[in-house]
């Protein structure tokens, strides 16, 4: 599916930070704050499945839980149809997460052991008031078959230590699509299931989207899967957001040289050495006296260590819809920054 600057944006991110503040020890009285997302900006169009990649610990979840208000931005704004949603409380944020669901990476953790597949999938209807109790049934029935899980009559009154990594997972995805929401956010959920059953998950997500125009935010490490998934990625590093294009220009023609170290990290099979093909990070860091600068200056190969360890890179934009934060790439002067991305050429 092809998304271009004319189609709606349901989703707006607008230099949004979040920090945890540090925890004081026996020995300290407070420890460092850790700057989770900083200033990240996105747009996310109707009908896409957008891509967020980077490596554990990157902020790709604490990207999804804020989203979904899980957990409160220190600053910046989330809008959904225009509206925001940043400070959302009561009977407001109830409406609002009726619209937005959230699958969770993990199925053995999201399940409650002691709930039925009936009583975990009805649920969110019970909650905001969906339909009579006699429709509920059919209802968890219709969302069961959808993801595969048939006949659902076999699987209603089963709990979760009778099912599957699968069939947990897909009993999670049931529960967000039983609402009907307009957003759904996948966060890494086929990381604990093998390679077949993942690709089934991956059959289902993009069903949602081609079928019910369900648009989705895929959180994952795996550039892979987000080729296969994603009409557009976004490369985030330590809370920063590198590189953001169409999935298959991202990852054909990355720019960034932390992009770059992610696909030189992809197992090549059938070669006998080190078939890097980039070589943009280094095996030993680069010493960095002062806390500025590129975030990922310190593991670069391919550095300027002139400006690099000096000032902090925005996001430039050196294609159609591809953009990227490196002085080494695009327009060094063009002044954009993580905020005035998606407020450039009207978005």
């Amino acid at each position: 599916m092809n998304i271009d600057n004319e189609n709606k944006q349901i989703l707006q991110m607008r230099n949004v930070s979040k920090i945890y503040k540090g925890k004081g020890s026996l020995f300290r009285s407070s420890g460092k704050d850790v700057i989770a997302l900083n200033r990240i900006s996105l747009d996310i169009y109707k009908g896409e499945i957008f891509g967020l990649v980077g490596e554990s610990g990157s902020g790709k979840t604490t990207a999804g839980r804020l989203i979904v208000s899980l957990e409160e931005t220190t600053s910046g704004r989330i809008f959904l149809d225009s509206r925001e949603v940043t400070a959302l409380k009561g009977r407001e944020l109830k409406a609002f997460r009726r619209k937005v669901q959230m699958i969770f990476q993990d199925p053995y953790q999201s399940l409650n052991p002691q709930r039925s597949v009936y009583d975990t999938v009805s649920e969110p209807l019970k909650i905001h008031r969906m339909g009579k109790a006699s429709d509920r049934k059919d209802r968890v029935r219709e969302a069961l078959k959808a993801v595969g899980l048939s006949p659902p009559d076999d699987f209603l009154f089963r709990y979760p230590h009778r099912l599957s990594g699968g069939q947990r997972q897909r009993v999670a995805i049931a529960r967000a699509m039983v609402l009907n929401p307009e957003f759904v956010i996948a966060d890494e959920p086929t990381s604990m299931l093998d390679a077949s059953i993942s690709a089934q998950i991956f059959n289902i997500l993009l069903t949602m989207r081609n079928r019910l125009g369900v648009t989705q935010m895929f959180i994952t490490h795996s550039l892979a899967a987000a080729r296969y998934l994603c009409d557009r990625i976004a490369v985030i590093y330590r809370g920063n957001l590198m590189e953001l294009g169409p999935a298959e220009e991202v990852i054909k023609n990355p720019k960034h040289p932390y992009t770059q170290a992610l696909i030189d990290a992809v197992p090549k099979f059938g070669h006998s050495k080190d078939a890097r093909r980039y070589g943009t990070l280094l095996s030993k860091d680069h010493e960095v006296r002062e806390d500025k600068g590129c975030i990922f200056y310190p593991r670069c190969a391919v550095a300027d260590h002139n400006t690099c360890p000096r000032r902090e890179p925005g996001l430039s934009q050196i294609g159609i819809d591809h953009w990227v934060a490196c002085f080494r790439q695009g327009s060094k002067e063009s002044g954009l920054t993580p905020f005035t991305y998606g407020l450039a050429e009207g978005r």
